[in-house]
C-alpha cells in the first residue's frame, strides 16, 4: 500500500470524497480502480451522467467561443447575442451525442435537449446579473490528467502533472471555471448538474464535498502570486435550483483540509480501510454486489474505537 500514499500518487477530489462515504468503497474505487460493469441498453432518455457530460461540453465550447468573440463577461447588454451562440453550440454538441448514443425515440431525445437549453439559458441570465466583478478566464483547467481517460477537451493553460498541495495531497482534476477580478483575485467554480445537497456555511459536508477547497488550493499553486479567494459549487440547472455553495479559502478551510489529508493518509498507510458505510450509503453504493445488502448493520455491531478518526471527519460540517 505504500505506493498509494497521498504523496506517492495522485487522487481526484471525487476519489477522496468516497473515503468519508465508506473506506472500503474508497479502497475498491480509488486503490483498485474497480468500476461497475457496463450493461448495454437502449437509450430512451438521457441519464444523469450523460446529461451532465453534455452540459459540461456545451459550457466549455460556449465559453471558448464567447472569449474568442469578446463576449465575456456576460451582461444584460449582450445576453441576446450570447443566447444565440448558446443555441448554435447546443446544436453542435447534441448532434455529436446523438450520433454516439443513437436514441431510439427521437421525441424523447429532443425534449431532453430542449430542457438542457432552457436550463443553460437561465444559467446565463443569472450570470449576466452577477455584479461580483469576476470575469471568466479559464475553462476546464486540468492538471494530472494527461494519461487519464476522464480528460476531455481542456484549457490551453492546463498542465500535465498533478498539483502538489501543502497538505500532502497529490491532486488531479479539472476546474470547470476560473474567474478573475481586476484587483488580482481568483474564484474557482465547479458546475453541478444534479440536485443540490449542500447546507448553509458548509465546508466539506463530513468529507463528502472536497472540491471547493481542493480546487481553490490547486488554483493557488497554478496561479502563484495571485489571491484565490474561494471555491464554489454552482448547481447550474433547474434540478439543482441554481444554488451556489461558496467556501472561502481562509485559515479554517485550510485547517479542515489538513485534517482530511491526515485522516485519509493515515488510513492508507496503516492500512485500515474497512467496510464502515455512512448511514444509508449502502443503498446507493455501486459496490453493493461485493459486500451484500447488510454491511451497515453487520459493521455496526463491531467495536468502533478504530473508527474514531473517520467518525470525527464525518462530524465536520
Amino acid at each position: 500500500m505504500a505506493k498509494h500514499a497521498l504523496r506517492g500518487r495522485s487522487y481526484s477530489p471525487t476519489a477522496l470524497q468516497s473515503y468519508a462515504c465508506c473506506p472500503y468503497q474508497f479502497f475498491l474505487k480509488a486503490i483498485h480502480g474497480l468500476a461497475p460493469r457496463e450493461v448495454p441498453e437502449a437509450i430512451d432518455e438521457l441519464d444523469p451522467l450523460q446529461r451532465g457530460s453534455l452540459i459540461h461540453d456545451v459550457q466549455f465550447k460556449l465559453f471558448a467561443r464567447l472569449r474568442d468573440e469578446r463576449l465575456l463577461p456576460v451582461r444584460p447588454g449582450n445576453l441576446d447575442r450570447v443566447w444565440q451562440k448558446l443555441d448554435i453550440v447546443i446544436a453542435e454538441v447534441a448532434a455529436h451525442y446523438q450520433d454516439d448514443l443513437a436514441p431510439p425515440i427521437g421525441r424523447v431525445w429532443e425534449d431532453g435537449v430542449a430542457a438542457i437549453r432552457a436550463d443553460l439559458r437561465e444559467w446565463l441570465r443569472r450570470a449576466s446579473e452577477d455584479d461580483s466583478g469576476y470575469v471568466p478566464r479559464h475553462f476546464e483547467l486540468s492538471f494530472g490528467l494527461e494519461r487519464r481517460p476522464e480528460r476531455r477537451e481542456a484549457d490551453p493553460k492546463s498542465v500535465p502533472g498533478a498539483v502538489d498541495l501543502d497538505c500532502g495531497i497529490q491532486l488531479r482534476g479539472s476546474i470547470d471555471l476560473v474567474e478573475r477580478c481586476p484587483p488580482g483575485q481568483i474564484r474557482v467554480t465547479d458546475h453541478k448538474t444534479g440536485k443540490a445537497n449542500c447546507k448553509a456555511d458548509q465546508l466539506i459536508d463530513g468529507g463528502k464535498s472536497l472540491q471547493p477547497i481542493l480546487y481553490a488550493l490547486a488554483a493557488e499553486k497554478l496561479f502563484a502570486g495571485e489571491t484565490v479567494t474561494s471555491g464554489r459549487l454552482f448547481f447550474c440547472t433547474s434540478t439543482g435550483g441554481f444554488i451556489e455553495q461558496v467556501v472561502q479559502l481562509d485559515e479554517q478551510s485550510r485547517d479542515t483540509i489538513y485534517r482530511v489529508a491526515e485522516t485519509v493518509g493515515k488510513a492508507i498507510v496503516q492500512p485500515f480501510l474497512p467496510a464502515a458505510p455512512e448511514h444509508g450509503q449502502c443503498d446507493v453504493c455501486d459496490y453493493r454486489v461485493v459486500c451484500g445488502p447488510h454491511e451497515e448493520r453487520r459493521t455496526a455491531r463491531k467495536a468502533q474505537a478504530r473508527l474514531e478518526p473517520l467518525l470525527a471527519l464525518r462530524e465536520i460540517s
